[in-house]
């Protein structure tokens, strides 16, 4: 006795195929939607370590500025590096990590000529004043994620006696 093929039974296999090729297709796509969301997670964190480490440098380099008048004040006529936070962390105490910031003061030229303003125009300030020439750096790092580096250059006038 022979069987006969019928549509309906040759159908049951293509049925099996078509379904594992779609259960393939929908695997490879989410697989790729859960690498590409797992990359896109790991950079806004890098971006965000990033913006944190540039806030933290650019408090400690204006945090530094802040002191000057100040009983701390580390604008003085110093050739050596300083910390200007040695005695007074107070500009960092706000910081989410103040121990991984370091700013260093240092003085480039002493009694040198100001920066003459574009407006003025009657008269002179030259033998009038002259200028202290800092320079500060300031460095945060978050180990292993980012690191900041900022410099800054502060031009201080002082009165000159003739």
């Amino acid at each position: 006795m022979r069987h006969s093929k019928s549509p309906a039974n040759r159908q049951r296999g293509v049925a099996l195929v078509v379904s594992l090729i779609f259960l393939l297709i929908v695997t490879i796509i989410s697989v790729t939607a859960a690498r590409n969301s797992a990359l896109s997670l790991r950079a806004s964190g890098n971006l965000q370590d990033q913006n944190h480490s540039q806030q933290a440098a650019d408090a400690a380099a204006f945090g530094a500025l802040a002191l000057a008048g100040t009983a701390d004040d580390p604008f003085t006529a110093s050739a050596q590096p300083v910390n200007p936070f040695a005695a007074n962390s107070t500009p960092l105490a706000k910081l989410r990590d103040p121990t991984n910031v370091e700013a260093q003061l240092t003085l480039r030229a002493t009694e040198a000529a100001c920066p003459r303003p574009r407006f003025e125009r009657d008269g002179s300030s030259v033998g009038t004043f002259s200028c202290d020439y800092y320079q500060v750096d300031a460095e945060h790092e978050i180990p292993e994620r980012a690191r900041t580096r900022i410099s800054l250059g502060v031009v201080k006038s002082v009165l000159t006696s003739r």
